[in-house]
């Protein structure tokens, strides 16, 4: 234990003592602060100006004048996406997803407003996060830390001369590991406590028990991937008698496990499981209305029967002399019809997506990158997974938001000269306005179970094999 700690302390020393460690150290902090500050400030931004629409929407709709209820369905309303707590860490989708959906009779949208969609080419490029820091930059300076850390003792000799002196080889690799997130710890640490602090002192994160088991779980996943590219960077310099040497070995591996190979992995999920285009998803959509028939069209077999069910459950003979508005109960029928072929359209069309996410995920097998991606963008609320949990929820809302139109149908207006009638406006206070429910976290944990064990699956083979190389090379005492 004494020869470990040792170990440790040495390498944390030397790589803290590295003027080139030191520069890329302070460059990677300086871009963490300032994604901090950037997407804190853009995420406040976001969310109080998404809650003021989601008032005003609703505001307007209070007050609009008498209508008929069928008008005031296509007047429509909105729903907005609120941010999620942790979204000014990682932004993961936020950019690329709309913020609202227009919510309206007879047809299911999607989100509309997205950042990316309304910015220029260089804001599309990405957003600056702390997320992506600790994904892709911090492995590049753990790199820089670690090539020499074996390799360059060879070259020194003092290797040679701990091992003579009875020093198990293990030890000593397992003290350059620990040794090297000591040294990242010491910085790495304040900076995140000061910005977790910050969050929570100016109201950008809130303190509830859901967010905070969310940001532990966020904490405890990257100190296992940050331990992943550290052992690996050890090992690569194990490989190495030359420092030289290992230093290209791990620019090149980090080159390709992360840049080309999830490039790669985006590729291969939208060639294996394509989704349709835009264009392609309304012509999908109308071609299946048409297959269901037209609530219109007096001839069409399905509202044909709902006529006679109709008569028969009042008694009646013909629809003028039903107690109720016939009118409405075929609007109501023919909301049940249109949102069931485009639950079921939408539905397959998420499957796709999600067979997508889990081509990703396998990549992740191949790249740490994917993995912690993945378990990242999934605790901050901002994967794929939220986005169709919120457009679901709206959807709920617009149903039901639309068949209390259809019922005021049914029991306020008459059957004839329906269309000339109106309701009091004093019915739209009925309505309460959408509200965003945020999934908890014991929702989102075992939907990023399987990327957290891919990444604890690469601390896990990564440290095996440091032990494995230097048990097989006899380089223990």
């Amino acid at each position: 234990m004494r020869a470990l700690s040792t170990a440790a302390r040495h390498e944390a020393i030397r790589a803290l003592r590295n003027r080139t460690v030191r520069i890329a150290a302070a460059l990677v902090a300086a871009l963490l602060v300032a994604a901090f500050l950037l997407e804190a400030a853009r995420h406040t931004q976001e969310a109080r100006q998404r809650a003021a629409f989601q008032e005003l929407v609703h505001s307007q709709w209070v007050d609009q004048p008498d209508r008929h209820p069928h008008r005031a369905a296509h007047y429509g309303t909105f729903a907005f996406r609120a941010p999620s707590p942790l979204g000014f860490f990682d932004p993961g989708l936020e950019s690329f997803a709309g913020t609202s959906i227009f919510l309206e009779p007879h047809q299911r949208n999607t989100l509309s407003f997205s950042e990316a969609g309304q910015s220029s080419e260089l804001a599309r490029f990405g957003t600056p996060s702390a997320a992506f820091v600790l994904q892709v930059l911090l492995p590049l300076l753990i790199f820089c830390m670690t090539f020499a850390s074996v390799a360059g003792e060879r070259e020194s000799g003092t290797w040679r001369l701990a091992v003579s002196q009875g020093v198990d080889a293990r030890v000593l690799v397992a003290g350059k590991i620990l040794g090297a997130l000591l040294a990242v710890a010491l910085w790495l640490a304040p900076l995140l406590a000061l910005a977790l602090a910050g969050a929570l002192l100016t109201g950008v994160l809130d303190a509830s028990r859901d967010t905070l088991v969310r940001a532990a779980a966020l904490a405890g996943g990257y100190a296992v991937y940050l331990t992943a590219c550290t052992a690996l960077g050890v090992l690569v310099s194990s490989l190495h008698r030359r420092a030289q040497g290992a230093l290209l070995t791990l620019l090149g591996l980090w080159v390709a496990l992360w840049i080309v190979v999830p490039r790669l992995a985006t590729q291969a999920a939208s060639r294996l499981h394509p989704t349709p285009s835009r264009a392609q998803v309304e012509l999908d959509l109308a071609r299946a209305m048409r297959e269901v028939g037209d609530s219109h069209d007096p001839s069409n077999p399905h509202f044909q029967e709902l006529q006679r069910r109709t008569l028969a459950e009042h008694g009646a003979s013909r629809v003028e002399d039903l107690p109720v508005n016939y009118g409405g109960v075929v609007m109501r029928e023919g909301e049940k019809v249109t949102t069931a072929v485009f639950n079921d359209y939408y539905t397959r069309l998420f499957e796709a997506h999600r067979a997508q996410d889990a081509i990703a995920l396998r990549a992740g097998l191949f790249t740490p990158l994917l993995a912690i991606r993945s378990f990242s963008m999934g605790l901050a609320g901002t994967d794929a997974h939220h986005l169709v949990d919120f457009e679901e929820q709206a959807e709920a809302y617009r149903y039901a938001f639309i068949q209390h139109l259809n019922h005021l149908h049914i029991t306020r207006i008459r059957w004839k000269n329906d269309r000339a009638q109106r309701v009091d406006r004093a019915e739209w206070t009925e309505f309460s306005p959408f509200r965003h429910r945020r999934p908890p976290a014991a929702w989102a944990l075992p939907r990023v179970a399987p990327a957290g064990l891919a990444v604890l699956a690469w601390a896990a083979a990564l440290s095996l094999g440091v032990a494995l190389f230097t048990r097989r090379h006899g380089e223990a005492s």
